[in-house]
């Protein structure tokens, strides 16, 4: 019956797909994100406390949910890694299923962050490697689903004397700046052959003065940072314009923390061995 329920959830989510179209991500854009963030940690917390042998929670503890869980986000992984498609994110399936991976995770991470006792009348020792691998997992994919109407990319062309404000996004559309960028000045230094080995952009942003170089950006506010990726080839240094790239990711900081927690759990797995099981007089 769980299974059912499970392919149904799904099926409505390709259904949704279908009729409305991609999800509406920049509509859950903060802080909405953040209440439906609180609003489903509290609800699965609350199933956790007071319906815990629920047929809900049992399937979400059980091994055919981690299985079926793993075995679609490899599957989404693999279709995004080999073909490149990454609207697909952007889909009510995709952002279904991410939100029950989510859940299973959470779920076993409540379930087994202490050690089972044999009575089971007291907590038994935190198991820590187990935590910080599997909060880390979740910490790092959460950040990524709940961030995502909060990122965003853009990319201008910053002309001579000029000051511009509109972008163009990765989908087409346009968007305009709540500061205006113009390019001063341009440097680049070639290698024997001519292909450039470095070039960097006098600049300014706000009405700062600002030097860009390529993957050294420039940090506007938390979250925000601004790339020179390209200019006129052809012209060099006589460039009336370079390519800006301007990205915004304030959840990218959780997710760093995510990805340090689970080397800091597999540190702990590798240094400390298999851990013994416990015996019937812990």
């Amino acid at each position: 019956m769980p299974y059912i329920v499970l392919l149904i959830y799904l099926a409505i989510a390709l259904a949704l797909q279908l009729l409305a179209g991609d999800f509406p991500v920049a509509f859950f854009s903060f802080p909405l994100n953040i209440i439906a963030l609180l609003l489903w940690l509290g609800v699965m917390i609350w199933l956790w406390k007071t319906r815990r042998k629920s047929l809900f929670v049992s399937f979400m503890l059980s091994k055919g949910a981690t299985v079926c869980a793993v075995s679609l986000f490899l599957i989404f992984c693999l279709v995004i890694g080999l073909t490149g498609i990454r609207s697909i994110v952007g889909t009510w399936i995709f952002v279904a299923f991410m939100l029950y991976f989510q859940t299973v995770l959470l779920f076993v991470i409540m379930r087994g962050w202490r050690a089972q006792t044999a009575t089971g009348a007291h907590l038994g020792e935190i198991r820590w490697r187990f935590l910080l691998n599997h909060a880390g997992i979740l910490i790092a994919v959460s950040s990524a689903f709940w961030g995502a109407p909060d990122s965003d990319t853009v990319r201008l062309q910053a002309f001579r004397d000029m000051p511009v404000r509109e972008a163009i996004r990765m989908d087409g559309t346009g968007a305009w700046l709540p500061y205006e960028i113009e390019l001063k000045d341009f440097k680049v230094e070639t290698y024997e052959n001519g292909v450039p080995a470095m070039y960097e952009a006098d600049m300014l942003i706000d009405g700062e003065p600002v030097t860009l170089k390529v993957n050294h950006p420039y940090s506007k506010g938390f979250g925000k940072n601004i790339y020179l990726t390209g200019y006129d080839a052809y012209a060099g240094e006589d460039s009336e314009y370079c390519v800006i790239q301007v990205v915004t990711d304030p959840w990218k900081y959780a997710a760093v923390a995510g990805i340090v927690l689970m080397l800091a759990g597999a540190m702990l797995l590798f240094a400390a061995g298999p851990k013994k099981r416990y015996g019937e007089d812990d």
